[in-house]
Formats: structure tokens, sequence, C-alpha cells
């Protein structure tokens, strides 16, 4: 990609359904063979106050299902969704090598994928919480993180989301999304006693354990840049969760522990 090489290892794409369609990345992009960078902003972002921020491209997609014992059938399911990401409207010196930079831009990232998802039943809590399990990467030449998305309990949103992010150039990021969903309609609690998430979990360790990054001249002179004079060029340790509603603490613990006495109840 310009000049930067990504490498990775993942299995054969094993969908539950046929008309689940891979995305594969091509060898080389460049002047002559670009990626396609979309724009997904809208009148409604821009009604909740978020900002055009993004230029999206696919990048690869793959799904592998998990099967229990003979005869039991599918039983859960992984799908990695990988994105390349622009991002625009931003100051002009900004580089998301620079860690405090690629914090806040994950930051941005995450309130424009879950902010909107607001309980309307429920005084307008949100239904997700993030970033959680804040976990800077040290495997790559460059900073990296991954984090989890975690529903809260009353959620239709089962899954727990995990995701990894890291800079390619001052203006690009690559993301990665893992979905480890199992078919039961059921709450998570209730699904950790009929199907183990760890197999999923390990072939998701598997990828991103294997990913290799090598960045070009060009790249590698924009992370100098950006970290020029620091001492400290890593990701802060621990990353507070972000407030998408307006409920004070004390509505907030009283909700869910309402929500908690109806689970108990059931």
């Amino acid at each position: 990609i310009d000049g930067t090489g990504i490498c990775f290892k993942a299995p054969k794409h094993r969908p539950r359904r046929s008309n689940d369609i891979p995305i594969m990345p091509e060898r080389c992009y460049n002047a002559k063979q670009t990626l396609t960078f979309r724009n997904y902003f809208d009148d409604e972002k821009a009604a909740r106050g978020l900002v055009d921020h993004w230029r999206e491209a696919d990048f690869f997609y793959n799904s592998w299902t998990f099967y229990g014992p003979w005869f039991t059938g599918e039983a859960s399911a992984l799908d990695l969704s990988f994105r390349l990401i622009k991002i625009v409207n931003y100051p002009k010196d900004v580089s998301l090598f620079h860690p405090r930079a690629f914090e806040q831009v994950v930051g941005d990232n995450l309130t424009n994928l879950h902010s909107h998802h607001l309980d309307e039943t429920r005084d307008y809590i949100q239904e997700f919480n993030a970033p959680i399990n804040w976990q800077p990467l040290y495997l790559l030449p460059v900073n990296a993180v991954k984090l989890e998305v975690v529903s809260q309990a009353f959620s239709p949103h089962r899954t727990i989301t995990h995701h990894v992010y890291f800079p390619l150039a001052d203006n690009l990021f690559a993301r990665l999304i893992f979905y480890p969903a199992r078919f039961e309609g059921t709450p998570r609690e209730e699904q950790d006693k009929l199907v183990s998430v760890q197999p999923m979990h390990d072939l998701m360790d598997n990828i991103i354990n294997s990913i290799q990054l090598t960045l070009s001249p060009q790249a590698q002179a924009q992370q100098k840049t950006a970290l020029a004079g620091m001492e400290d060029t890593s990701l802060i340790a621990d990353y507070p969760q972000l407030k998408w509603d307006s409920l004070t603490i004390e509505e907030t613990q009283k909700i869910l522990e309402h929500e908690k006495t109806k689970l108990v109840a059931r």
C-alpha cells in the first residue's frame, strides 16, 4: 500500500451461508491501482453532531464457522472485517504516528461506530461500553492497540466485538473488527454455558499475532517526524470509557440494577 507492506495469516473463507462473499486484497496498491475509499457520512450523523472524519476502504473480509460435536451442526462463527481508513477534516499537521493523536482518533472512530445506540425505553442509556480491556500491542513497528466493545446486558446485540487499530501513514490507519458470534438468541451468560468462545478467541489471537508491517521509507520519515523530541512514545495504559449518553452515574447505576433484577427474576 504505497510501499508499506502488510502480511498476516488467516484460514480460508468458511462462512455459514454460501452468499456470504469474502473480500480479498490485491497484491499491491499504488498510484496506478488504488483502493476505493467511500464516504459514509450522512445527514443523520451530522444531526447528531458527528464530524465527517472518515474515508473507508474494504481490504479483507472472511468468516469462519465452528461446529459442535457430530450431528449438532453449527455452533458459532468468527467474522473479520479489515478496513483501511483515511482521516479527513483534522488539523493539517496531525499524524497518526503520534500516540496522543492516534488515541484521539481511535476514540473518535468508536464514537462514530457506536454513539447512536441509545435505548429509548431506558432513558436513552448507551447500549455499548467502549473501550473495554484497552491493550496496547507491541508486535509492530508502530503503536497498535486491541480493545473490546461490550453491549449492555439488556441489549439485543449479544456479541462482544474485538477491535485492533494501527497507523500506516500520517492520515491512514488499519482497523480490524472481529465478531465472535454464537447462534443461540439468549443472554451471554447462557450462551457461555452452551458454546465456548475460546476457539474463536484463539483463532482471533493467532491472526493478530501473525500481522507483520513494513513501513515504506516515506511512512518511516513521517513516523520519525511525528515522534521527534518525545521521550515516551507509547500509548496510554488505560483509556477511560467513552460517555455517549447524558445520564449521571447514579441514574446509570439505577437502570442497570433494575435490569439485573429483571434478569434474576426470570
